[in-house]
C-alpha cells in the first residue's frame, strides 16, 4: 500500500462514525462533537442501529445505508469480537480509511493479541489504511478536523506530533494548548496494526504545511523500516524523538560482554544517530527545540559564549553546558580588545558579566563584537531584571543585531516573569527562541549541536581504507555451517579466531593442548610467560569462572594449571575441551572491546570501547549499526574516553588507524552473516606498533537465513537495519565502440569522481538532465548524489578504466516511493560518451534490477528537446503518459514486459 492513500485519511471528504451518540462523556459523544463543532467542512454521518438522530443529526442504522463514498471510518464502540464485522463492512464498502480508537484495548478486551491478528488480516484483505486500536485519535487544525478524543481546540502550525500513547497524548496536547503551541498534524498510533512511524514521517516529510516532526516514542516494531523513513527527510525537516523506557531491562540475558552491554537504550541512540535525528530527554524539551530549530540556524560547534547581566545564573548556564558535553567559547584577542572599552566591566571573558543595570546600549555593543567572533558557534544572551535594565528596549536591540547576523543562532534567556513578559513575546515574534531557566537555554542550544552533528556525520564522503581488500568469507561459512550442522550454538576459540583471520583481523599466536605432551610442545614453540585459558562453549565468561590462569613462568605451574582447567571442564559438562596456549603480554599497552549482537528491533548492532575486566566496570563504550565505513568507523571511536586519551599521543596515531580498519572489517563480517547473534572479542590489545586479538567468541543463531540471505524483492540483508553497499550488483558491458566498461551501484567515495563526471559535462547536456543551466558543485549537494539509501534509491553508474585510474561517464537512478512500487528514473551521460550505447546499458540494467525488487511502475519526465532521450525510452518500452508544453511523461508498466 503507498503512503499517498494517507491522503484520503487525512483530508477525508466524508466520514463515518460509528457509534456517535447523545451521551455526554462517551468516546462516541465526544469524537463525534469534536468533528461537527470545530468547523470542518465535510460531510460527518453518525451511525447508531438504535437512534434517528446523534447531536441533531439524522443518523444511519448501518454503514452500509449511506449511499454516498465513505473516506474515513471512526469506530467509536466499545472494541470486542464484534469490531471484526465491522471491519468486513468498511472492507466491503470500499472505505479508504478506518479508526479504531478502543481505549485501554489490550487490558479490557479478552485475547487481544489474537484479535489484532484477526484486524490485520481483514486489514490486509481490503487494503484499507488503519489506525489503532487504542488510539486517541488524529488532529489537523490547518482544516478544523478533530477526529479524537481530545475536546480542547488545538492553534494551527508547522510542528507535526506523533505520540504512541494515547494516555500520555492527551498531557501533552493539554500542556502545548496552555502555551500556544500550534501543529500541522497530531497522531495518536496506539497499537500501530497498520500505520507506524514510518509511515507518518514519509507523509509528514512532503507535506508541505509541517516543518518539524516530533515523536514520543516507546518502542518501534520496524527499525529497518524506520531509518529507511527517517534518513530520507533528516536534511528536509528536523526530526526530534523522545524515547520512553530508558533503563528497560532487555527480556533476553545475554552471552557476551557485548551482548549485555549493547541494551535497548543504547541501541535506540545508536540508530537515532545514524537517521538524523535528534533526541531529547524530556517531554516538553522536544518543543523547544522543535521551536528554535525552526527559528533559528544550527550551530556550527558546540562553542557557547554568554552575555549576562548576572553572575549566578550564568554559572549555571556554565555548569549545564560543560555537564551536557559543550565548550565555553574563548574569544579572539581581537574581540578581547575591541570589548574593553565598550563594555562595562574590568574582566573581558566568557560569561561576558556585565554590570547588573546594563542598559540596551550595553548588550547591543557586547552581542555585535561578540556574535563576529569565529570562535564563538552560539550566544546566550541573558538578563535579569533589576534597577536600571530596560528588558523590552534590550530585546529590540538584540533583535536588531541578530537580523544583521543571520547566519549564526542567538538564544535568549530574560529570567522573571510580568516584569519581563513582554520582552519575552516581543523576541519570540521575532524568531528568537527565548527561555524561562539558563538550563532551559543551554539544553536547548546542545540539542541543536547535536541535530547538526547527526547530519554532518551522514554528509561527511568516507576514505577508502580497504580498497581490493579480499575477505575468505567461504572459509568462515563454513566454520559456522559446521557448528550449526552440528547442532552447537557457540563454536570454539580456534572456530571464532579463524574467521577473525579470514577477514583480516589479527590473533595472538595460539596452540591448543588435550594433553601435558601436547602442552609441553606448545610451551616450547611459544616460550615462557604463557597464559593458560579453557575453551568450552560450556564457560563463555571464562575469566570469571577460573577458566584463565596468567603468567604462568615454569612446567611445575603450567602442569597444574592444565589439570585445574580439564577438571573445571569436566566439572561443566564438557571433559574433552582443550586448554588454549598463549604468549604472556608483558608489553606496554591498553585492552580494546569490539563486539556484536542481534538485536529484535533494529538487527545486528557493534560495540567498541574499553576492553578487558573493566569492560563493564567502566562502561567506556558505544554502539554504532553496521554497515560502518571508515567515517562511521571513527565516529564511533570517538565516543569513547579511551579513544579520545590515546587521540592526544601522536606515537599511537598509526596503531588508531589500524584499529579504525579493524572496525571497518568486523562490520563486513558481521554484514556478511545474519547466523551471528552475539561476537565478542576482548580484549583487542593495541600497543603504539601492534594490535590482536588475545581472545574471542561467537553465539550463534541457528534459526536465522545462510550468508547475505536475500529476501524476495530486497537484495538488503534482514538482519540489518541499514542497507549495505550492493557489490553482488556489479555487471562488466561492452560499449558499441567494444570499450570495456563497469556497470556499478554508486557509493559515497565516489564524490570526486562525480564531481569530476557534471565538471566535464555541457551546459545543454546538464540541462536535459537536471532542468536548469547549472548545478551546485559544493561538498553537501553533491555527497547526497553520492551517498543514497540503497532501500529507497538505485543508483548506477557505468565506470571506464583511465589508466590506473577510474572515470564514471554516466549515472542512472531509480528513485522509488515508500513503498517501493512506482520509481522515478532519470540519467546523465557525458557528451563524449553519449551514442556509444552507455544510456541504454544503465537504463536496461537500472530496469532488470528494479524488476527483480518488485518495483511496478517506472517513470520519466523528459523535455520534449531532448529528442535522443525520447527515443531511447521507446526503445525501453515507455509509453508516452501525458505531454505538456515543455516536457513528456512516460511511462513503463513492469508487470506487462
Amino acid at each position: 500500500m503507498s503512503i499517498y492513500n494517507l491522503d484520503y485519511f487525512f483530508n477525508p471528504r466524508r466520514i463515518a462514525v460509528i457509534g456517535a451518540n447523545d451521551r455526554p462523556g462517551s468516546i462516541g459523544y465526544t469524537v463525534f462533537r469534536n468533528l461537527i463543532g470545530e468547523g470542518y467542512r465535510g460531510i460527518v454521518y453518525p451511525v447508531n442501529s438504535g437512534a434517528d438522530s446523534v447531536q441533531g443529526v439524522e443518523a444511519y442504522k448501518r454503514l452500509s445505508d449511506i449511499s454516498k463514498e465513505i473516506d474515513l471510518v471512526v469506530l467509536a464502540e466499545e472494541c470486542g469480537t464484534g469490531i471484526l464485522n465491522v471491519l468486513e463492512e468498511c472492507g466491503q464498502k470500499g472505505v479508504k480509511g478506518v479508526i479504531l480508537l478502543c481505549p485501554d484495548f489490550r487490558t479490557k478486551v479478552k485475547e487481544a493479541m489474537h484479535l489484532e491478528e484477526k484486524i490485520e488480516e481483514i486489514h490486509r484483505k481490503y487494503g484499507f489504511r488503519l489506525l489503532g486500536p487504542n488510539t486517541l485519535g488524529f488532529i489537523r487544525p490547518g482544516i478544523n478536523l478533530n477526529v479524537s478524543l481530545f475536546r480542547r481546540r488545538l492553534n494551527k502550525g508547522n510542528i507535526a506530533l506523533i505520540a504512541q500513547s494515547a494516555t500520555l497524548s492527551v498531557a501533552l496536547l493539554d500542556r502545548a494548548a496552555d502555551k500556544n503551541i500550534g501543529f500541522s498534524y497530531f497522531v495518536s498510533l496506539g497499537s500501530d496494526i497498520d500505520i507506524d512511524f514510518a509511515d507518518l514521517i514519509d507523509f509528514f516529510g512532503v507535506d508541505p504545511s509541517t516543518r518539524a516532526i516530533v515523536i514520543y516514542m516507546q518502542s518501534i516494531k520496524n527499525g529497518r523500516k524506520f531509518m529507511t523513513s527517517a534518513r530520507s527527510f533528516a536534511f528536509s525537516k528536523p526530526i526530534v524523538i523522545v524515547k520512553s523506557g530508558k533503563f528497560v531491562e532487555s527480556l533476553e540475558v545475554a552471552l557476551t560482554h557485548s551482548g549485555l552491554l549493547a541494551g535497548e537504550d543504547k541501541v535506540y541512540d545508536a540508530a537515532f544517530k545514524r537517521a538524523g535525528a535528534v533526541r531529547v530527554d524530556e517531554t516538553l524539551d522536544m518543543f523547544y527545540i522543535t521551536e528554535t530549530l525552526s527559528k533559528q540556524r544550527r550551530p556550527r560547534g558546540k562553542r557557547l559564549a554568554i552575555i549576562t547581566n548576572a553572575g549566578a545564573p550564568a554559572v549555571t548556564a556554565v555548569d549545564s553546558l560543560l555537564r551536557l558535553g559543550g565548550e565555553l567559547a574563548e574569544f579572539s584577542e581581537e574581540t578581547i580588545k575591541e570589548l574593553e572599552g565598550n563594555v562595562p566591566t574590568r574582566f573581558i571573558r566568557n560569561p561576558l558579566d556585565l554590570v547588573s543595570d546594563a542598559n540596551p546600549d550595553h548588550y547591543e555593543k557586547a552581542l555585535r563584537i561578540v556574535i563576529k567572533d569565529k570562535n564563538v558557534d552560539a550566544v546566550l544572551v541573558m538578563l535579569t531584571p533589576s534597577l536600571g535594565t530596560e528588558p523590552v528596549q534590550t530585546a529590540q536591540r538584540v533583535i536588531k543585531i541578530v537580523k544583521e547576523n543571520p547566519y549564526k543562532p542567538v538564544l535568549t534567556n530574560w529570567m522573571g516573569a510580568a516584569l519581563v513578559d513582554e520582552a519575552r513575546e516581543l523576541l519570540n515574534s521575532n524568531g528568537i527562541p527565548t527561555f524561562v531557566t539558563p538550563e532551559q537555554a543551554v539544553r536547548t542550544f546542545m540539542y541543536m549541536y547535536r541535530y547538526d552533528f547527526n547530519l554532518k556525520l551522514l554528509l561527511e564522503t568516507p576514505q577508502t581504507i580497504l580498497k581490493d581488500v579480499k575477505f575468505d568469507t567461504e572459509k568462515a561459512e563454513s566454520i559456522i555451517e559446521k557448528a550449526i550442522s552440528e547442532g552447537r550454538s557457540i563454536p570454539t576459540f580456534f572456530e571464532a579466531s579463524e574467521i577473525l583471520s579470514g577477514y583480516g583481523i589479527p590473533v595472538i599466536l595460539t596452540k591448543r593442548a588435550n594433553s601435558i605432551e601436547e602442552l609441553k610442545q606448545a610451551i616450547a614453540e611459544i616460550g615462557y610467560p604463557i597464559v593458560l585459558k579453557i575453551d568450552t562453549p560450556k564457560i563463555i565468561h571464562k575469566f570469571k569462572k577460573g577458566g584463565v590462569i596468567l603468567d604462568v613462568r615454569d612446567e611445575l605451574e603450567a602442569v597444574e594449571g592444565f589439570k585445574w582447567l580439564k577438571r573445571l571442564a569436566e566439572e561443566h559438562g564438557d571433559p574433552d575441551a582443550s586448554v588454549i596456549v598463549q604468549p604472556m603480554v608483558i608489553t606496554y599497552g591498553y585492552e580494546i572491546a569490539l563486539g556484536a549482537k542481534k538485536e529484535p528491533t533494529f538487527g545486528s548492532v557493534i560495540l567498541f570501547g574499553t576492553g578487558g575486566n573493566l569492560l563493564e566496570a567502566l562502561e567506556d563504550y558505544s554502539i554504532g549499526l553496521p554497515p560502518l565505513n571508515q567515517t562511521l568507523a571513527k565516529r564511533l571511536m570517538e565516543e569513547t574516553k579511551i579513544y579520545r586519551y590515546l587521540k592526544k599521543y601522536p606515537y599511537y596515531e598509526d596503531i588508531l588507524r589500524r584499529l579504525e580498519e579493524t572496525v571497518v572489517k568486523f562490520s563486513y563480517l558481521i554484514s556478511d552473516f545474519p547466523q551471528i547473534k552475539e561476537f565478542d572479542i576482548n580484549p583487542i590489545f593495541i600497543t603504539d606498533s601492534e594490535i590482536f586479538a588475545l581472545d574471542c567468541s561467537i553465539i550463534l543463531d541457528k534459526t536465522a537465513p545462510k550468508k547475505k540471505a536475500v529476501i524476495k524483492g530486497e537484495f538488503c540483508p534482514p538482519h540489518l537495519s541499514i542497507c549495505p553497499y550492493p557489490v553482488h550488483l556489479y555487471k562488466e558491458v561492452e560499449l558499441k565502440d567494444r570499450t570495456k566498461a563497469i556497470v556499478r551501484p554508486i557509493k559515497a567515495e565516489d564524490e570526486s569522481l562525480i564531481a569530476a563526471l557534471l565538471g566535464r559535462c555541457s551546459e545543454r547536456t546538464i540541462s536535459l538532465r537536471f532542468f536548469q543551466r547549472a548545478i551546485d558543485l559544493r561538498h553537501e549537494n553533491l555527497v547526497r548524489f553520492c551517498q543514497v539509501d540503497y532501500d529507497r534509491e538505485l543508483a548506477f553508474v557505468c565506470v571506464i578504466k583511465d589508466g590506473e585510474e577510474e572515470k564514471i561517464v554516466a549515472d542512472v537512478r531509480l528513485s522509488k516511493d515508500p513503498d517501493g512500487t512506482d520509481a522515478e528514473m532519470a540519467i546523465l551521460v557525458e557528451d563524449a560518451w553519449q551514442g556509444k550505447g552507455v544510456g541504454k546499458a544503465l537504463c536496461s540494467y537500472a530496469i532488470e534490477v528494479a524488476r527483480d525488487l518488485g518495483v511496478k511502475r517506472i517513470w520519466m519526465d523528459i523535455l520534449r528537446i531532448n529528442t535522443y532521450m525520447l527515443g531511447l525510452s521507446d526503445r525501453l518500452g515507455f509509453q508516452r503518459h501525458h505531454v505538456d508544453e515543455d516536457s513528456v511523461k512516460v511511462l513503463l508498466n513492469l508487470d506487462s514486459t
